[in-house]
């Protein structure tokens, strides 16, 4: 009962990823095919290994052909190349064709490679009883990204597109579900080492507040061990900034002599609460996109009234728990498990949502929106936050443009500099990390270790 349950379960269409179960279901061929019983002699054993092996190799090598084949289409298109739009089938690229969900695709991937290296640690072409599956091919996909960069590094400046934009979702990410950074965190080391490369660091989190101290509190591990770094110049440190509620707060880390801290935090501290170090709001004039400018405050307004309408609908509906709280902020409105004491223990307890319920309240906030007509007019996020359920103006692409354009508004960053790495891509109208890979290149991890694991990777002299 257990596994079929399990089965029609991930066989929901909105927890899953097309591309990585198209390249899942390619690689299910030869390992179909070359399947052995496990007690073949050892030579026979290591023959059908190198034939697989060869075979994954091989279809990876098409697939990489297939994204810079798109690559190219892409291009063609953005620059109304006409002619070579029209000898393409229906004017649309081959991997559209096979994959019509397939996003934008910013650099290659060199895939073949990324296989013989995850193949080398992980042996998935020993493998005789378990084929590929989707955690292998996420995994491949993160390696090639990674490969990709460590080649445009080496390459440089001026003849490669090295990186110089990394973003990063807190929760699961950076840290447990509700934790916070603390000094021993393992992160810690590999983000002042991306500063030190003169890489700009983002963190653009759902969580939503227009006050510095509650993501330093967060983040207090990182802030106090770059304050102590001297490895670091000013100017390094002072690249690290957080995007707060998607794409709504902007804060910058900033450190100063106390003697001054007052004039250089622009009045933010009085004089009885100096602060050195840490994170100043940065006035929305500052970096406000122009196409969010245009939103107008009563399609905001009523477009959150309408989603914690919904809300209290689906709590009534759904019979949740008398504690279960809807909350309403200046550009957000959610709902959160509540607590109650516990009869035996006498302690307090969260009152957990299910899987089941989370995904009903944002699937359906997320598809009355679309049909709500000032929610048309704005942009909006719907989300599972694994024990709550967020609604939250804007977006993480938006927030992840900012941050492109504010470092250097002359220049903007590239997409193809610019890496974002999360928790959450899974489902379209449920993971905010999602409308990332509209910005930028993605790593889609799913722990705060496999975060530590990619950036050892990608900052490795």
């Amino acid at each position: 009962m257990s596994s079929r349950y399990r089965v029609e379960y991930h066989l929901k269409s909105h927890r899953k990823d097309e591309f990585i179960d198209w390249i899942k279901g390619l690689l299910a061929t030869p390992f179909v095919l070359h399947a052995v019983s496990h007690d073949e002699e050892d030579t026979d054993d290591l023959t059908t290994s190198q034939r697989i092996k060869s075979q994954y190799a091989e279809i990876l090598k098409d697939v990489e052909e297939l994204i810079l084949n798109k690559i190219e289409f892409d291009k063609k298109k953005s620059d109304n190349d006409e002619e070579y739009l029209n000898e393409s089938s229906l004017g649309r690229s081959r991997l559209n064709l096979l994959v019509p969900s397939i996003g934008t695709f910013f650099t290659p991937l060199p895939l073949e490679k990324a296989f013989l290296w995850e193949d080398s640690v992980k042996a998935i072409s020993a493998r005789r009883m378990v084929a590929p599956s989707f955690n292998d091919v996420r995994r491949l996909l993160n390696t090639a990204q990674i490969f990709h960069f460590i080649k445009q590094k080496r390459l440089g400046p001026r003849y490669g597109k090295p990186l110089r934009l990394v973003t990063f979702d807190g929760d699961v990410t950076l840290y447990e579900d509700g934790g916070s950074l603390v000094a021993k965190n393992p992160v810690i080391p590999l983000i002042i080492k991306l500063l030190k490369y003169n890489i700009y660091v983002g963190i653009v989190t759902a969580a939503g507040y227009d006050e510095a101290k509650i993501y330093e509190k967060r983040l207090d591990g990182l802030v106090k061990t770059i304050k102590q770094c001297s490895d670091l110049t000013l100017e390094q440190k002072n690249n690290l900034t957080i995007m707060g509620g998607e794409s709504n707060y902007l804060f910058r880390y900033f450190e100063c002599d106390s003697d001054r801290a007052d004039t250089e935090t622009d009045g933010t501290y009085s004089d009885a609460n100096r602060k050195t170090c840490g994170f100043q709001y940065i006035n929305s004039d500052a970096w406000i996109l122009d196409s969010m400018r245009e939103w107008k405050d009563s399609d905001i307004q009523a477009t959150l009234d309408f989603a914690q309408k919904t809300l209290n609908t689906l709590k009534k509906r759904l019979m949740l728990p008398e504690e279960t709280t809807i909350i309403r902020k200046k550009r957000a409105v959610g709902i959160v498990p509540g607590r109650i004491v516990d009869v035996v223990s006498g302690e307090e307890k969260v009152v957990k949502l299910t899987r089941e319920q989370l995904e009903e309240i944002v699937l359906t906030l997320q598809s009355t929106l679309e049909n709500y007509p000032p929610a048309k007019r704005i942009q909006f996020s719907c989300f599972d936050g694994g024990s709550d359920v967020w609604c939250d103006i804007g977006g993480k692409n938006l927030g992840i443009y900012v941050l492109q354009r504010y470092y250097d508004p002359q220049s903007p960053i590239d997409p193809s500099q610019t890496l974002h790495i999360g928790d959450q891509f899974a489902p379209m109208g449920s993971a905010n990390d999602f409308k990332a890979r509209l910005a930028g290149c993605t790593l889609w991890i799913a722990s705060p270790e496999e975060t530590v694991d990619v950036l050892t990777r990608l900052t490795e002299d």
